[in-house]
């Protein structure tokens, strides 16, 4: 049965209220399970759900955003697949520049990192500490190591 908007914010409401009154709400792991729930309920945390759960915590926004940045399983945007392509030298000159290239044309990646459909999310990192199997990827957690933009690409739509 699909949860109606209504027992939707009900939900939120919830969550937030309880946080709001522990004694311990403006703790790091507090705020963290906070967040983990939220994003449950939700789908993830945008900055509309951040600011209300800055408020139930009584801590700024900017330290909400900093952990959703520090915290990998927690998002800002319901995408469903990510995608991290590592831009340190060796990859780079090994194709990941073409790789980030062809990935953002053929999955029409806004400014975000979040393609048009919103189903990914790509992001980029100076180094993945493989070097000797450049260029390399991450997709969902897997490793992809020295393949070629097709061969990412064939992976990427076979998600």
């Amino acid at each position: 049965m699909k949860e109606t908007k209504h027992e939707a914010e009900q939900q939120l409401e919830e969550i937030l209220e309880y946080y709001s009154s522990l004694e311990n709400r403006g703790e790091q792991n507090t705020i963290k399970e906070m967040l983990w729930e939220l994003q449950e309920a939700y789908g993830s945390i945008p900055v509309w759900l951040s600011e209300r759960a800055a408020k139930a915590a009584g801590v700024k926004l900017s330290f909400i955003r900093v952990l959703l940045r520090l915290s990998p399983s927690l998002k800002e945007i319901p995408y469903s697949h990510e995608i991290l392509i590592c831009t340190g030298e060796r990859c780079h000159r090994k194709g990941s520049k073409d790789l980030l290239a062809i990935l953002k044309k053929e999955l029409q990646i806004g400014k975000n990192g979040v393609s048009k459909d919103g189903s990914m999310y790509l992001r980029t990192q100076n180094c993945l500490k493989h070097c000797r199997t450049a260029p390399n990827a991450v997709i969902d957690g897997e490793w992809y190591y020295g393949r070629s933009p097709e061969e990412i690409l064939e992976v990427i739509r076979n998600l």
